[in-house]
């Protein structure tokens, strides 16, 4: 899913220069808001300046390991936040 730079990362969970950046895309037909998660590696040229790029050396690989399931815990929490927020909203429209 191609996502727009008017759009802001729900969350993003970082390990050393690796980084998981949460997007939240809107569910469609009555179905539940979905989050997609693109991994990037963050390194710098010999000019000095900062690139992101989603190519990963093998060392990349094991560190993926233990970043991978942080980004799916902070998926859950983003998701229970949105279920909070959807009961407070039924509660609010049912109290008036």
């Amino acid at each position: 899913m191609t996502q727009t730079n008017n759009n802001q990362p729900a969350s993003t969970v970082r390990s050393g220069a690796l980084k998981g950046v949460i997007w939240k895309n809107a569910g469609k037909d009555g179905k539940p808001d979905r989050y997609s998660v693109n991994y990037i590696r963050g390194y710098k040229t010999a000019e000095g300046q900062w690139k992101d790029t989603s190519s990963f050396s093998e060392i990349d690989n094991l560190k993926l390991g233990y970043l991978i399931p942080k980004v799916n815990d902070r998926i859950a929490e983003l998701k229970a936040s949105d279920r909070e927020q959807e009961q407070s909203n039924d509660t609010e429209e049912g109290g008036q």
